[in-house]
């Protein structure tokens, strides 16, 4: 597992007829220094509810 995972919450809609899902980040996931589980760090002055998903962070582009 990667070190760091960032965690978003997913919304479901619609555009066009077309089903999509926007993700908005609301916190990073770390794993547990004791081995086993994780810890979960929630963004502060976030609330939240519904499906979260974790993914490895994306490379960041230095080009720019």
């Amino acid at each position: 597992m990667a070190k760091r995972l960032n965690v978003f919450v997913t919304e479901e809609y619609e555009t066009g007829g077309e089903q999509k899902t926007s993700y908005h980040q609301v916190g990073t996931m770390f794993a547990h220094d004791k081995g086993e589980g994780f810890n979960l760090q929630i963004i502060d002055g976030v609330s939240v509810s519904g499906r979260l998903v974790a993914f490895p962070p994306k490379p960041k582009d230095d080009s720019q």
